[in-house]
């Protein structure tokens, strides 16, 4: 081991053995209230605000991510209440978060099962899989080290986004109206690629691939989009389009490690077009809800046009391509929803079943084996193809192109190949095997004709083929043929690293090596999942709980302490036109203002706007139908420093703006503090770069 290696592992150990402050959580079980059969479907949608106040980690970059600074596309929580008239019911909760978590899953399923009747089974709370969205929100203390590069659960926004996610549910619950639904699929392509072509290659019941070929990176990929459609009965007695729940395999990776402000990166700008345009052209009495999650993406990056292992390029912060993929893709998503209008029925199915596993303890169904332990192999630590970690990522034990970075003798072990980040024997020392997350809730949600299967995996593209075909054989050998979509919707419930196929874990490359419990992972799930799949036939009910939800993890605390303000709000700089000065940069209009401090400005509130003056009177802006306020893209709002008085500065830029006259920020109120607005400005473009 070389001086600078050392150096390494001394500065790992160091931070790792820090003292931290220990919690127990006791979670009960609520017995949820009965659902009494209506003989009428209904449905709810409502979307929730979970965006953090500055000073969070953000999470999926680990140590190279920042701390967020303000937003530039909120962090929401978007929930679908379904209730099929038969006595059975569904929650779907998509998240802006980097993953889910079961923590948070089991106490959003004690706060609403006695209001609802909703049973852990019958709630999923799924991740776009942004990495700008706060992390730290884990049962076990591995990925609440690890995610980010903040260490220990952040109980106060645990508890924040618990508060709200639960809230929302009831609301979508109290809220719920007859319902018609509608499924489908298309395939898009071009918008996301495979980042781990070589081991990809290496799957055996695949057609061969030439990976020296540019195009099969695009080839090798996961092109379903897929959808539920969701409309509800206005008072009228007329049908209106309330929610769409989709998934597309992409990592939402568009935004560089440079980002400061919290964002749900591409899915953002996929969600949104859908909502404007739904609510623009249906005029919905109700505001649209379009929950896009992620599907089998472990090796799926999206299409950008840079590809490579540049660092001084791949780190630029590049929105302008994040905005036009997700556009793009929200385009697809539009042509699939509208399509589905044709399809829409009021004959709703549901059934789910659901059952908690402990694998570290049950490592064995019907032969297959996975590592009774976990770990983390070396080329994680060097980082993902294109985001690679500066430096760590040249040294050879770490560089997945390196022969050290996995092994060529003892191969036999569960663990196969796998090279352990610090060695086998020094791992556990600074990772206790106890540390790793251990429990899995197996899920099973049947939509009508649709199969969605929430993991807590980054599921591979192929892993997920032979996820869903172990199922659908199930289905078939028990004479059910109705299954037409079987979707995998991965980082749902809960985190476990990813999950590869045994070929694929062979080439060690960051997939494989994030791969926990070793080369056997797919078939084990898979198997699990047919199992599930098989005991809940019929007219049975799987709702299989671990006796108690217990935990004991360390904490800490990123969220702001509380101050009371006592100044008053006033404006620091007016309006300021700053240019981009590079081509993947983008022109905005800056306002400084001093405000209420960080613990006191809820983000997650409504907070500023542009206004257009016409004929004397002000108005919101809206360019080309969509309203500019820190609910659409193009608005930014972050906090740069403390003052007096427990007062804070803040600054709002407004990105992408159009030429015109007599334009006008106004930042909401806040606590005892009044709107405020800027001077009037008129913006002519003064060219991009």
């Amino acid at each position: 081991m070389n001086k600078m290696l050392k150096l390494l592992f001394l500065a790992v150990i160091v931070t790792l053995s820090a003292c931290a402050t220990m919690k127990e959580f006791n979670i009960p079980q609520t017995k949820p209230s009965a659902i009494k059969p209506t003989g009428i479907a209904t449905a709810g949608a409502i979307t929730v605000d979970i965006t953090p106040p500055p000073g969070l980690p953000m999470g999926g970059y680990s140590i190279m991510a920042n701390k967020g600074q303000g937003f530039r596309t909120r962090i929401k929580a978007r929930i679908i209440y379904l209730n099929d008239g038969k006595g059975n019911s569904t929650a779907l909760v998509q998240t802006d978060l980097t993953a889910a978590s079961l923590l948070m899953h089991h106490k959003v399923a004690s706060a609403v099962a006695k209001k609802t009747g909703l049973r852990p089974g019958d709630i999923a709370i799924t991740a776009s899989h942004s990495h700008s969205a706060p992390a730290n929100i884990f049962n076990n203390d591995f990925y609440n080290k690890h995610m980010s590069s903040g260490k220990g659960l952040e109980e106060n926004y645990l508890q924040f986004s618990v508060s709200q996610i639960s809230k929302g549910i009831v609301e979508a619950y109290e809220k719920r109206r007859p319902v018609k639904l509608a499924t489908g699929t298309k395939d898009i392509y071009g918008y996301n690629r495979n980042r781990s072509i070589e081991a990809y290659a290496l799957n055996t019941d695949i057609s061969p691939i030439d990976t020296n070929d540019p195009k099969s990176i695009f080839e090798a990929v996961n092109p379903a989009l897929t959808m539920i459609r969701i409309d509800i009965e206005s008072d009228s007695g007329k049908y209106y389009p309330i929610a769409a729940f989709s998934s597309f395999s992409v990592h939402a990776t568009a935004i560089t490690p440079q980002v400061e402000v919290y964002n749900a990166d591409l899915f953002a700008y996929a969600q949104k077009d859908l909502e404007w345009h739904i609510q623009n052209t249906q005029h919905s009495p109700w505001p649209i809800v379009h929950a896009m999650t992620t599907g089998t993406q472990g090796d799926m990056a999206p299409a950008l046009k840079l590809q490579g292992d540049n660092y001084i390029r791949s780190f630029d912060l590049d929105w302008k391509q994040a905005k036009k993929l997700g556009q793009d893709i929200g385009k697809e998503a539009i042509q699939l929803f509208e399509s589905l209008k044709s399809k829409l029925s009021n004959e709703i199915s549901l059934k789910n079943a659901a059952r908690e596993i402990n694998i570290r303890n049950n490592n064995e169904i019907q032969g297959t084996s996975i590592c009774k332990d976990a770990a983390i192999g070396s080329p994680v630590v060097g980082g993902a193809y294109e985001r690679r970690t500066p430096w760590l990522s040249i040294l050879p034990f770490f560089n997945t192109d390196s022969i050290f970075s996995h092994r060529w003798i003892f191969t036999n072990s569960c663990h196969g190949n796998k090279n352990h980040a610090g060695f086998a024997y020094i791992q556990p020392l600074l990772e206790p095997k106890n540390s790793f997350p251990q429990v899995v809730m197996f899920q099973i949600l049947r939509i009508n004709d649709a199969l969605i299967i929430p993991l807590p995996f980054e599921v591979t593209i192929h892993s997920g083929k032979q996820i869903s075909s172990k199922i659908a054989e199930n289905y078939r050998k028990n004479n059910d043929s109705t299954i037409k979509h079987i979707w995998i919707t991965s980082n749902a419930n809960g985190y476990f690293g990813y999950t590869t196929t045994v070929n694929e874990y062979e080439q060690q490359n960051y997939e494989g090596g994030h791969t926990l419990y070793g080369k056997y992972s797919t078939p084990y799930l898979a198997k699990q999942l047919s199992k599930l799949a098989i005991d809940a036939k019929g007219d049975r009910f799987v709702q299989e709980l671990l006796p108690d939800w217990q935990y004991k993890l360390a904490i800490n605390q990123f969220s702001p302490v509380k101050h009371k303000s006592s100044g008053k709000r006033s404006i620091i700089r007016q309006p300021k036109i700053i240019k981009a000065e590079a081509a993947h940069e983008e022109n905005y209009v800056s306002f400084i203002w001093q405000d209420v401090n960080t613990s006191e400005i809820n983000f997650h509130e409504p907070l500023g706007k542009v206004e257009v003056q016409h004929n004397g009177i002000w108005q919101l802006l809206e360019v080309k139908n969509k309203p500019i306020n820190d609910e659409g893209y193009d608005l930014e709002v972050r906090y740069l420093k403390d003052l007096k008085n427990n007062m804070s500065q803040y600054e709002i830029r407004w990105y992408n703006p159009v030429a015109g006259n007599n334009y006008r920020f106004v930042i909401g109120p806040r606590k005892q503090q009044t709107h405020l607005t800027s001077e009037s400005f008129s913006y002519q473009n003064p060219g991009d770069t």
